[in-house]
């Protein structure tokens, strides 16, 4: 069977599963050590991109290593079963074919492949060399990896965020931006409180609408995404930043995440062109806030790289865009800086 985000259906909808590998850095096996943990992640992958930008946010590029996969999904085990997932890819190389045939998809030269003495031609070798032996396992990013023994540490990437952002952990060798803290303690409850209504209706409301199969399944998910969208209009209406009017918080990098993709790829891809952000007049508001965060944090804008975005959606599900053709436009990055 071949597992893939298509795969996690239920009464036609669409349902994720909870990652398995939650171990943290602080734990008596995994002491923080500058260059000890690689992140493996990729571009494309909202999920990742959350981990990509603390690591960005706070410098720690010297401290933690990183490794990042191909765009376009491919068959991880052409000759053995029908799986397709995140592969790592050298640059310069020449292009991927896509299954239809009809087209290719050049490998991005800003892939960075893992190290050789690895043996990881893609991201479900890693999960295999560590007890996931079967194709009803999720080949995720991003994944933290101990390259001292050779295990993963943790691939949820909210719980990899705080471990990136938390100066008693992996953030300790940040050398940008020590003063800002993502998940202050007087402000916890907020974000979380924030955190969870932006995952439900925003960071996976745009997949639930995606990729449902049936039309109720997709109207309930679309009401629920405006729902969300029009919360946080009405928050940004009121305060710079989701949680305080002074500086971003985890919750703001959890939303970004999704706004930037959201006009590029899920207007069309998912469905969601019901609620367009950028360029239209629905939700001022948060335009004014992706700009904002654009002008005040440079380092956010290094992280996106929406080749690499726009290529992963509209060439990894065949059942979805069979041919691979990716849209043109719109240039939602450039429109905003």
């Amino acid at each position: 069977m071949e597992k893939t985000a298509l795969a996690e259906m239920k009464d036609g909808r669409f349902a994720r599963t909870d990652s398995i590998h939650r171990n943290s850095i602080g734990d008596p096996h995994f002491p923080p050590e500058h260059g000890r943990y690689l992140l493996v992640a990729a571009y494309a992958c909202p999920w990742a991109h959350r981990c990509l930008i603390v690591r960005a946010l706070y410098g720690l590029e010297q401290a933690i290593p990183l490794a990042t996969t191909h765009s376009s999904w491919q068959l991880t085990r052409p000759n053995t079963d029908t799986h397709s997932g995140w592969i790592f890819a050298e640059p310069g190389t020449g292009p991927i074919v896509h299954p239809s045939g009809k087209n290719s998809i050049e490998i991005d030269e800003d892939c960075i492949t893992p190290p050789k003495s690895l043996g990881w031609k893609s991201v479900r070798d890693i999960y295999e060399m560590n007890g996931s032996t079967t194709t009803d396992s999720k080949f995720t990013v991003p994944i933290l990896y101990d390259l001292k023994t050779n295990v993963i540490v943790n691939n949820e990437s909210s719980e990899i965020l705080r471990m990136l952002a938390d100066p008693q952990l992996l953030g300790q060798f940040a050398t940008k931006h020590q003063a800002l803290h993502l998940y202050p303690v007087h402000l916890k409850t907020q974000i979380d409180g924030v955190n969870d209504f932006i995952y439900t209706q925003i960071n996976d409301g745009v997949y639930k609408c995606g990729f449902s199969n049936t039309q109720n399944a997709y109207n309930i998910a679309a009401t629920d995404l405006q729902a969300g969208l029009q919360r946080v209009e009405v928050i940004l209406g009121k305060s710079r930043y989701l949680c305080t009017n002074d500086t971003i918080t985890e919750a703001d990098i959890r939303l970004f995440v999704t706004l930037i993709r959201h006009d590029e790829v899920y207007c069309v891809y998912f469905k969601t062109n019901h609620v367009p952000i950028v360029g239209a007049t629905l939700f001022p508001n948060i335009v004014r806030y992706m700009q904002e965060i654009l002008q005040f944090y440079p380092e956010i804008v290094h992280t996106i790289k929406m080749k690499h975005i726009k290529n992963h959606y509209y060439t990894s599900h065949p059942l979805l865009n069979p041919f691979g053709i990716v849209p043109k436009g719109p240039n939602v990055l450039q429109s905003l800086l």
